[in-house]
């Protein structure tokens, strides 16, 4: 030790001084001393923790921190939890709720007739739909190919509730139509954010662009949309007004085709030429028909153009061609139907309550005689006729021809 130290360094211990200041000191011997026991305190308090409980802590923390992990996961995959850009945010019980029951029904005719489709009251299907409870759900309707797809939101409630749907024809549509088909109207019902709640392909026939149906079975009559086969603009029928001048000149004595730009005589005349030259230069011939008029049942009729490359019409598709003629001029025809049979009649004026009446299928007879014919029709059946249709009037409803079916075969 130090000299001139009274305490041990190391034990504490007292030194003891020599008697004389001269006098040798005393070698302290240093002796091994045993390591001081810890007290329970010392332990508990932290000052000193013996290593196998360090190896304990160590375990619970990791034990710890895969349990809290585990947790994050569930609730991260229930949606509970979810994680975004801007940070993490919990969803409130609310919205942790049950979704509603979401019943699906539908109403839809076993035919679609394509003729008349474009008619403001006529639908492709109307979807009925009820819930538990107020929601909101995403309806889309379509018949792949034929139709545009129809997608709307809408309000669901407790009490049931019908919507109807009518997806636009797609623009290369009737092309792919001149036969019925069968096809599929997909439906689909899902929730806001996508979740499917029905989807439904349903079967229907849909009818080729030639098909008219006179009278649905409910008894909606569809007459006025004869007006759609009445295709004034069509090329063959511009020729077929072209060629009519010619006869016009050997009838009449004028090489045109005026309208009602000339007097009565004339309108007359131009009605004539036209019969003469499906008679003449286009050898058109009267296929008979039995058809009444009246029934449910679709009624094949060909478009004008068919009729003049076939050479040969029914009653009502001479009398359909002989109107898109007279329209094209810019006369207003006329075509009445009785059961049974049809036959074409012309304004005598612009908006005239008058007629000039025309007997198409007398195409192997003198013009004459299919004037007076026509003329004999309107005063023994005219009164019993089933409709007159004013083509004109059904341009002013909305009712418009079909395209070209040439144009419509090249989309095929």
């Amino acid at each position: 030790m130090p000299d001139r130290e009274k305490f041990c360094m190391r034990c504490g211990k007292v030194l003891v001084e020599s008697a004389s200041a001269n006098a040798p000191k005393p070698v302290a011997r240093s002796m091994p001393v045993a390591p001081r026991p810890q007290t329970p305190s010392e332990v508990q308090g932290g000052m000193v923790s013996p290593a196998p409980q360090k190896k304990k802590v160590l375990v619970y923390a990791l034990i710890a921190i895969a349990v809290i992990s585990a947790i994050i996961i569930v609730l991260m995959l229930t949606g509970v939890i979810k994680i975004g850009t801007t940070g993490t945010s919990i969803i409130s019980p609310a919205v942790l709720e049950e979704a509603p029951k979401v019943e699906v029904a539908w109403d839809v005719e076993s035919d679609l007739p394509t003729a008349f489709y474009t008619n403001k009251n006529r639908r492709l299907v109307r979807i009925k739909l009820k819930t538990d409870k107020d929601a909101k759900v995403k309806v889309s309707v379509e018949i792949p190919e034929i139709t545009e797809k129809e997608i709307r939101t809408l309000d669901v409630a407790m009490a049931e509730k019908g919507h109807d749907f009518k997806p636009p024809f797609l623009q290369d549509a009737y092309g792919r139509l001149s036969k019925a088909q069968s096809k599929f109207i997909n439906l689909k019902v899902t929730t806001i954010d996508d979740k499917i709640i029905r989807e439904e392909s349903i079967p229907i026939r849909v009818l080729s662009r030639n098909d008219m149906v006179w009278v649905e079975k409910d008894g909606t009559q569809h007459y006025e949309d004869i007006a759609r086969w009445v295709t004034m603009n069509n090329k063959e029928v511009e020729e077929l007004v072209r060629v009519a001048a010619e006869y016009n000149e050997q009838l009449c004595g004028t090489h045109a085709m005026v309208g009602y730009l000339g007097d009565e005589t004339m309108v007359v005349c131009q009605l004539a030429s036209i019969f003469a030259a499906m008679q003449d230069a286009y050898q058109v011939a009267y296929i008979a028909s039995t058809e009444s008029y009246t029934t449910s049942n679709a009624q094949s009729i060909r478009l004008p153009e068919d009729v003049l490359k076939d050479h040969s019409g029914l009653c009502i598709e001479t009398t359909v061609l002989v109107a898109a003629a007279l329209e094209n001029l810019g006369l207003e025809p006329a075509i009445v139907i009785i059961p049974g049979h049809a036959w074409v009649a012309v304004k005598t004026y612009p908006g005239s309550p008058s007629y000039f009446h025309l007997e198409t299928t007398m195409l192997d007879a003198p013009v004459v005689d299919a004037l007076e014919t026509g003329e004999m029709n309107w005063m023994t059946e005219g009164g019993s006729a089933i409709a007159i249709v004013d083509i004109k009037k059904a341009r002013e409803r909305g009712i418009m021809p079909f395209g070209e079916a040439s144009g419509e075969r090249e989309m095929e």
